[in-house]
């Protein structure tokens, strides 16, 4: 399906216009800019607004907020739907954070709907003037699903969410992230505007001076060294027409190499226990838990010391996981390369996708202050046979008191300082690496597109 945009195509403000690798920095602290954002940008993209398991029973719901728009997510009998928050009397919030109802209530004089929007109750029908009964339904929102995720758009003539998120759907095909469960789920209030939160997941150039012990077997945290600046391997980078992805060359092969992973490389499976324990201690995510074992087993078997040491380990992980009842996927090299590893989903949202786990961010303006977002952060598994209970959201003022654990803590640390130095006035804006920062690049290209149809 083909759609016609027939938006005008505006100047883009000197003040605001991208150029060669650059991105100036009034897109960031400029409070007529997020205002534009919030009118032009958000309500017109597919946006993440919860997964399927919050959402399982009917009555369940989930109400997302962004800016000042609130839209509420249920399961009805007649399956999914999303609505406005807001009464059709007086337009109060009719719900607030998630839960299950039997119908919708509002508060303040107690109208009632059906939870698929249609009038239940009209308290003193008679004295109003007589509307058409769909002005008095609760208003639609459009509403789909990939993945496990469900998106909501607010544009009535929005493109199917499928052409939207075009490649991901063919790319993450048999990754089975429809069957991830919320292992746990954090929300938290960063000094930072949306897209600097966003950027901190968006490259990986930022391990060395962001996080030095990722590159040590240890994990020893101490500042990273010259040499150790210099010998981080480059990532491997696609940009698409909304979204981007991006993961190390080293799984990779040569640059360009867009065939296959590479088949053999030598592993150390002493710090690979090193790495899962830690990761798993600090992350909870990007491993499953049954990976722990198949690094132990990994310890004791003197062929993984060799070239085939990553494919011993990888069976190893199948074979641990599938002890546990999960369905791990079944993927091919092809299917690894082009899946795997972080992918940016237009406007706000971050999977980083491994074999059975998941680690999806999702950042929101906070109210209407550019120097503020609110940052949302999910653990997603694939279950073991006794299950998961999906983890509730804890909710959080300050990133500080979440224990998100050392690696988030150090990319939070990092952006209330870009932040100030944003507001520097001898600061003009952001002058990228054209190899590893062009994903930022791109996704500012694509809200021109929506700000001012460019």
């Amino acid at each position: 399906m083909t759609t016609v945009d027939l938006r005008p195509v505006l100047e883009v403000p000197e003040r605001w216009r991208l150029g060669p690798a650059y991105v100036p920095k009034g897109r960031y602290i400029d409070p007529e800019f997020l205002q534009l954002e919030l009118e032009r940008l958000f309500p017109r993209t597919w946006l993440n607004a919860c997964r399927f398991d919050e959402v399982e029973r009917v009555g369940d719901y989930v109400n997302f907020e962004i800016g000042d728009q609130s839209i509420v997510v249920v399961r009805a009998d007649t399956g999914l739907k999303a609505f406005f928050n807001a009464c059709r009397h007086r337009g109060t919030r009719l719900v607030t954070d998630q839960g299950r109802i039997g119908e919708f209530r509002c508060p303040f004089h107690s109208w009632r709907w059906h939870l698929d929007g249609s009038l239940k109750f009209q308290a003193d029908a008679a004295h109003f003037d007589p509307r058409p009964s769909h002005e008095l339904c609760l208003a639609e929102v459009k509403v789909d699903t990939w993945g496990g995720w469900i998106f909501v758009n607010m544009d009535p003539n929005a493109e199917p969410l499928h052409d939207y998120l075009d490649p991901l759907p063919s790319r993450l095909k048999g990754y089975k992230l429809e069957d991830m469960r919320i292992a746990w789920y954090k929300s938290v209030i960063v000094n930072a505007n949306w897209k600097t939160a966003l950027e901190a997941f968006i490259e990986s150039w930022h391990v060395p001076g962001t996080h030095p012990q990722l590159l040590r077997p240890d994990k020893r945290r101490s500042p990273a060294t010259i040499a150790e600046c210099e010998s981080y391997g480059l990532t491997f980078n696609e940009l698409f027409r909304y979204h981007s992805r991006h993961a190390d060359v080293f799984r990779y092969g040569s640059e360009g190499d867009a065939t296959k992973l590479r088949q053999t490389y030598g592993v150390n499976p002493e710090a690979i226990y090193t790495n899962v324990e830690y990761n798993l201690r600090e992350l909870r995510s990007l491993y499953l838990p049954t990976d722990l074992g198949a690094a132990a087993e990994l310890r004791t078997i003197p062929e993984a010391y060799g070239p085939d040491g990553n494919a011993i380990y990888q069976e190893l992980r199948k074979k641990h996981a599938r002890a546990a009842g999960i369905d791990y996927p079944e993927l091919t090299q092809e299917q690894l390369k082009a899946g795997m590893y972080d992918w940016h989903v237009f406007p706000n949202t971050v999977f980083l996708v491994d074999m059975g786990t998941c680690l999806a961010y999702r950042t929101r303006p906070y109210r209407k202050d550019p120097d503020f977002c609110i940052f949302d952060v999910q653990g997603l598994w694939l279950p073991p046979k006794e299950g998961i209970e999906t983890a509730k959201p804890e909710r959080f003022d300050d990133w500080r008191d979440a224990g998100l654990g050392e690696i988030l803590e150090q990319d939070f640390a990092n952006m209330a300082e870009v932040t100030a130095g944003l507001h520097c006035l001898g600061y003009d804006g952001h002058h990228l690496n054209t190899l590893q920062e062009m994903t930022i690049y791109n996704y500012n290209r694509a809200i021109d597109e929506f700000l001012f149809g460019v």
